[in-house]
């Protein structure tokens, strides 16, 4: 599931022209646990998943399960 996860946010990051390093900054964290979590490595808490979604302007939902409103 991390894994599912992990390739969503990168598509994400990507889509919205994002380098890992930029939303690392946007998002108060380090590059490094941006790859840890786009390669399935890592988990990440609420309050993170709550940063993707306001980085990503997609719901919780899509970010989790791949489905829902991909649209916040």
């Amino acid at each position: 599931m991390k894994h599912e996860i992990g390739i969503r946010i990168r598509e994400l990051r990507e889509k919205n022209g994002y380098t890992r390093e930029e939303l690392a900054e946007y998002m108060e964290m380090s590059d490094k646990f941006i790859y840890d979590i786009e390669s399935g490595k890592k988990g990440f808490s609420a309050t993170t998943l709550l940063r993707f979604r306001k980085a990503f302007q997609v719901s919780c939902d899509y970010i989790l399960l791949g489905y829902g409103e991909e649209v916040f």
